[in-house]
């Protein structure tokens, strides 16, 4: 029995030998083995990485992980930085080199009993010089404007520019962007955060209160009517109306006239000076009675008619009288201005696509009806030769009648229809006359009159009306 026993013993102990010599051996092996992989049981990220080297768990972390680009919103602003525009890539191997430096691979049986389960953040790299180029193109990420409260008032418009508040702080804005690439994020939001509010100095004080002063004394809404033309009193013209010093410093009214505001701000003086200029200047684009006009004639020429009854004439005295009143009590309305002379349309082009144009060189006569060409007559004008030219002018049909006696200077003369277009001289018919047109008026023309065949004189009494422009010119 003893002896059986010892022999057991034996035979165990010689097994236990020989498994205790396979278990280092396949200690030290797979010790050895896990020197240049990762061990039993690491798990980084998700991924299996048993046997792995850094190199092959790399391309599967990056075969995993994909980043869109950063979208970045702000006020006025939706920017997509895209991964391609800036050479952004992942690198997960300077990690997990690091984690296998650090791995002690012979203490790999610790991970039967617990497996690890590792996350690593990449190395993250993009080109830094495109990036700043994206960044560069946008206003908010270089904003360097310098603070300042000013006054504008220039195009129709006055206001206040005031750039110390709502600054965006570009900086901060620059190293949000980037922190969002390093850490993968997709979205970023320019909130009020990213803003700042600066503190006014004395000076801007005072142009604040100025401004808010000056803007207090508009309200004006004057819209002069000139013909189919409109001509508004904006903002910064009213304010072109306001006294000034000799150093262009607005003028303050005077305590003592009793005028100021509830909040003790100043209010300043109208010129008047400056109201009337502006109506001078108005009135002198406007006034077209006796100017030079450049005339479209029939045949697609243009011709200079200088002269003349016809055109408008603003009543300037009037008009400085209604602004200034109006510009006082704040008046919201379209005004048509008042005319001394009037013509039978306002603006610029005063007379318009019905009109009887008399070309004297050329003797010939044109009625048009809303553009379009009615009458094309021969005529005979004054007398050249005697010195009884018809003048040249824009004129107009100020009188009809029927059955006249045109009475002159050792003349009296029967007309069936009379036309007077400035003071003596008319349009009308000559019976006496067998011929019109040619060279008849330098020799045996009119008394300055513009002679009419009956057929073309009669239809034209019968269609043009009072008012009615009339165009005379020579072409040479």
């Amino acid at each position: 029995m003893k002896r059986h026993l010892k022999n057991f013993l034996k035979f165990f102990y010689i097994f236990l030998f020989i498994t205790l010599i396979i278990l280092g051996l396949v200690y030290l092996g797979l010790g050895y083995y896990y020197r240049d992989s990762f061990s039993y049981g690491t798990r980084i990220n998700g991924i299996y990485c048993t046997g792995r080297t850094p190199a092959e768990v790399d391309k599967l972390l990056n075969e995993r992980y994909s980043y869109d680009g950063l979208t970045i919103r702000a006020e006025g602003y939706e920017i997509l930085i895209k991964p391609e525009d800036i050479d952004f890539s992942y690198d997960f191997k300077s990690a997990l080199d690091i984690y296998l430096h650090n791995q002690n691979s012979w203490f790999w049986p610790s991970n039967l009993i617990s497996q690890r389960n590792r996350t690593l953040n990449p190395l993250v790299s993009y080109n830094i010089a495109k990036l700043d180029s994206i960044l560069d193109s946008y206003e908010i990420f270089v904003y360097d404007t310098e603070p300042d409260v000013s006054i504008m008032s220039e195009n129709g418009v006055y206001a206040l520019l005031d750039t110390t508040k709502h600054r965006p702080e570009s900086e901060k804005m620059r190293e949000a962007v980037t922190d969002c690439i390093y850490s993968s994020t997709e979205e970023l939001i320019i909130d009020d955060s990213y803003y700042t509010d600066l503190e006014y100095t004395k000076a801007q004080m005072e142009t604040i209160k100025q401004y808010e002063s000056v803007k207090n004394m508009l309200g004006a809404d004057i819209t002069y009517i000139m013909g189919n033309e409109r001509v508004d009193i904006t903002d910064d013209i009213l304010v072109s109306f306001l006294k000034r010093d000799d150093d262009g410093n607005l003028v303050k009214v005077s305590k003592e006239d009793g005028i100021d505001t509830e909040d003790n701000s100043p209010e300043y003086e109208w010129s008047p000076e400056a109201i009337e200029t502006w109506v001078d200047v108005l009135a002198d684009k406007y006034d077209t009675l006796g100017s030079t006009r450049h005339f479209k004639a029939t045949g697609g020429f243009d011709v200079e008619v200088s002269g003349g009854i016809y055109g408008n004439k603003i009543d300037r005295k009037a008009e400085k009288d209604y602004l200034k009143a109006a510009i006082r009590d704040k008046l919201s309305e379209d005004h048509e201005p008042v005319y001394i002379e009037k013509a039978l349309h306002q603006g610029i082009d005063d007379i318009g696509d019905t009109y009887v144009e008399v070309n004297m060189t050329d003797q010939k006569l044109y009625y048009y009806v809303n553009g379009e060409l009615v009458i094309d007559t021969p005529v005979v004008t004054g007398n050249m030769g005697r010195r009884m030219n018809t003048p040249s002018g824009t004129n107009y049909v100020y009188y009809k009648q029927r059955n006249r006696t045109l009475i002159g200077p050792n003349y009296q003369t029967f007309v069936n229809y009379w036309m007077a277009v400035n003071g003596h001289i008319g349009i009308h018919d000559a019976t006496w006359r067998d011929e019109f047109g040619g060279e008849i008026y330098l020799t045996s023309g009119s008394h300055g009159c513009i002679n009419t065949p009956m057929d073309a004189v009669s239809q034209l009494y019968d269609m043009v009306e009072i008012g009615t422009p009339v165009i005379m010119y020579y072409t040479e």
